[in-house]
């Protein structure tokens, strides 16, 4: 193995121990559940387990006993479960089975036992991970002009993975889950690209497919996705097969649980406001049009608070208008950091996919297809902005699409300057400069979490590595 391999696989253990470390709270502690009912996703997989599709859990007689169990000053003390779906008696999720099936249940036959949501949160994170940079790898032939292994911590760290795997729940585990889809249909994206048969079309829908049913607002990549398959009666048959055989098992899922093909179940939410009626993603209205402006403002450009402590970085509340968002209690919100204070690279990654594809010279199959992620993952971003509500856990759905991206663009660019008389030793140090700013910037973020929760959860561990900067 060369020097340049052998650097690359540490910097890729080394991230997969970054996320082990921060997932486990700085412990590596991921011992089996003792019951099912620990978590709302494992309870999913028992039900599962038990040819049900409701979580197995114990429903209070007294919510059962209640007319209209969806106002919440009637729930008022009454014990129930949070934030989860409710109808006839029995609790449902609003959120994808799917981590259920590829996380949950195989992990407990493998390990006896159901596994925490940290763990499987870590299981998709590495998943995502190890994908992107299959697809960096197979689309950057060595030498790359920027060292491979520090592509490879920029595509694992230089993101909010890090930061939101200090506190995991089924949001979190729903959202990986789909960042992991993702990542595979753009791996499958550039195989199709290479070598466009109907047998990659299929494989190329399934992974897309897939996304869309771990997050349904993923569907937007379906606009690039079409774009890029051929016109031929094979190809689109083997293209829609896989979406046409989710889309019915999804739909089936919805029926058979709320009696509507299109109720995830965001109707019957237990929370503290009524949702039926309530419309969470939509651009229809002035107002709707103002929040989709701020939601854009947040997800590039919200700063982190820079202090004097260690970890010396957090991030900072979003700041939402009560009249359109999610109606919190007092108006409180959750923490977002922008694409600019946390990866600027990435914005000029875009910038270069923008050059890219205006320029008129041919494009080759792996520009192509960097410029269709990064179009995929912008038009999530638009996406995104169109609900209500704002967090960090939301630019994974999208983050790691287009530090893969940025890293195909940036290349393409570079590599095309070097066939001119620019010199090129200066934009190389300063993308490498922009790369490890990312990485040490990110893993900071990490030792704060979500509501200082590293340091809640492992308050020896934080001291001691605090102790290293006093």
């Amino acid at each position: 193995m060369s020097d340049r391999g052998i650097f690359r696989w540490l910097a890729i253990l080394l991230v997969l121990a970054v996320y082990a470390f921060f997932a486990g709270d700085g412990k590596f502690d991921f011992r089996r559940l003792g019951t099912w009912q620990e978590s709302n996703y494992a309870s999913l997989a028992r039900g599962f387990f038990r040819g049900q599709l409701n979580l197995d859990r114990w429903v209070n007689p007294q919510l059962i006993a209640l007319p209209y169990p969806y106002d919440p000053k009637a729930r008022e003390g009454i014990h129930y479960e949070w934030d989860v779906s409710y109808l006839n008696g029995k609790y449902y999720l609003y959120s994808s089975p799917l981590p259920a099936i590829l996380g949950y249940m195989p992990l407990e036959i493998l390990r006896r036992g159901y596994p925490p949501d940290s763990f499987v949160a870590l299981f998709f994170c590495a998943w995502a991970f190890l994908a992107s940079v299959a697809f960096a790898r197979r689309a950057l032939k060595p030498p790359t002009n920027i060292p491979f292994s520090l592509w490879v911590l920029f595509i694992g760290l230089g993101n909010v993975v890090a930061f939101v795997l200090v506190t995991v729940h089924m949001y979190e585990v729903a959202i990986v889950c789909g960042m992991a889809m993702t990542a595979m249909w753009a791996l499958a994206l550039l195989r199709y690209n290479e070598s466009p048969t109907p047998g990659r079309a299929t494989w190329l829908a399934l992974w897309l497919a897939l996304s869309i049913a771990a997050r349904p607002n993923l569907g937007v990549l379906l606009l690039v996705t079409v774009f890029a398959v051929k016109r031929t009666r094979k190809t689109i048959l083997a293209f829609l097969a896989p979406l046409a055989i989710v889309a019915m098992a999804m739909l089936w899922y919805n029926a058979a649980r709320f009696g509507d093909p299109f109720e995830f179940g965001i109707r019957y939410q237990l929370t503290h406001v009524d949702m039926n009626g309530r419309r969470v993603c939509s651009l229809c209205t002035f107002p709707e049009l103002a929040r989709f402006g701020n939601s854009i403002q947040h997800y590039l450009y919200w700063p982190l608070h820079v202090h004097s402590a260690f970890p010396f970085v957090d991030a900072m509340p979003a700041r939402v208008d009560p009249a359109v968002s999610w109606p919190t209690p007092n108006h409180m919100t959750e923490q977002i950091i922008g694409i600019v204070p946390i990866a600027p690279l990435m914005m000029i990654g875009t910038l270069t996919a923008i050059l890219l594809a205006l320029t008129r010279s041919p494009k080759d199959v792996i520009t192509r297809t960097a410029i269709q992620v990064m179009a995929g993952a912008w038009l999530i971003v638009f996406g995104l902005s169109t609900c209500w509500w704002i967090v960090a856990r939301y630019s994974l759905d999208f983050m790691m699409l287009m530090s893969v991206a940025t890293v195909v663009c940036v290349e393409k660019i570079v590599t095309s300057l070097r066939e001119t008389t620019i010199r090129i030793a200066p934009l190389r140090a300063f993308v490498m400069a922009l790369a490890c700013y990312s990485i040490v910037t990110a893993i900071l973020l990490g030792f704060a979490g979500p509501g200082d929760g590293f340091k809640r959860a492992n308050p020896a561990m934080f001291e001691r590595v605090s102790g290293w900067f006093r």
